[in-house]
């Protein structure tokens, strides 16, 4: 391993390890006494996903809101350790998958099109990272809250708080999530792929790519739209089966008065 690459990217390097520790202790000192199994390597997962998702997020919002929204641009250094950053989660996240969960082809093909995204936009062109920003303030932005909303879903047959937290939360987080990924991320896939595939980038980078970028887009967006339906379904079964269980317990007491 050269010393130029070394130097280019330590922030990739170090977030791998820092990534990984997070998830062993996540693994072995946290989570080693709620659950076993899968359960236990998705929570690991929750906790590196919790220490990627709201730093990159409040980052990649940052660079955003202090720059011209240039989709051709050159990526800037500031820029480039962000994707460092955030692909060393991803390589460690689906690290975890591969060995955990390698059914779950949903999670795993998105982890691979974020990371190939990445790279060619890192590496390979060396143009175009506010889109990864963008994309990434989209995908990111929901992160803290879902993850707390996993844990506590997991953990609520075990612990009243986290059922507690699960049932306030479910929601917010419902509503929340629908609102980014089910309508700012669409309007941007939208904005990506008429500049993209337009052709208003080929100076800096081959259409072929760009192809390729506006589909992994367009399939996250698709799996952010699985979520939205899934998360739906599963708000109006939880508040129907709570008004049931209401209505019974109305009727029953009405009866015992009676009697």
């Amino acid at each position: 391993m050269s010393t130029d690459f070394l130097t280019n990217n330590l922030v990739l390097l170090a977030s791998v390890g820092l990534f990984t520790a997070v998830y062993f202790y996540g693994y072995f000192f946290v989570f080693h006494k709620l659950w076993k199994g899968r359960a236990r390597y998705d929570a690991a997962s929750c906790g590196i996903s919790l220490a990627h998702g709201t730093v990159v997020a409040a980052l990649a919002c940052y660079d955003i809101c202090s720059q011209e929204w240039v989709l051709d641009a050159p990526n800037s250094y500031f820029q480039d350790k962000i994707m460092e950053y955030s692909m060393a989660y991803f390589i460690v996240d689906l690290l975890n998958y591969f060995i955990a969960a390698p059914d779950d082809y949903l999670f795993i093909g998105h982890h691979i099109a974020t990371l190939t995204y990445m790279i060619s936009c890192r590496y390979f062109v060396r143009h175009g990272a506010v889109s990864v920003m963008c994309l990434i303030a989209a995908g990111e932005l929901t992160s803290p809250v879902q993850n707390i909303w996993t844990l506590s879903r997991m953990a609520r047959e075990d612990s009243p708080t986290s059922k507690k937290i699960y049932t306030n939360l479910s929601p917010f987080f419902t509503l929340f999530f629908t609102i980014v990924r089910g309508g700012f991320g669409p309007y941007l896939t939208w904005t990506l792929g008429k500049f993209y595939l337009g052709g208003h980038a080929d100076k800096v980078m081959p259409r072929w790519l760009a192809y390729c970028w506006m589909f992994k887009v367009a399939f996250a967006i698709f799996g952010s739209m699985v979520w939205v339906y899934k998360l739906w379904v599963g708000l109006i079964k939880f508040y129907s089966k709570k008004g049931s269980s209401s209505r019974r317990k109305s009727e029953s007491l009405s009866q015992r008065k009676d009697d």
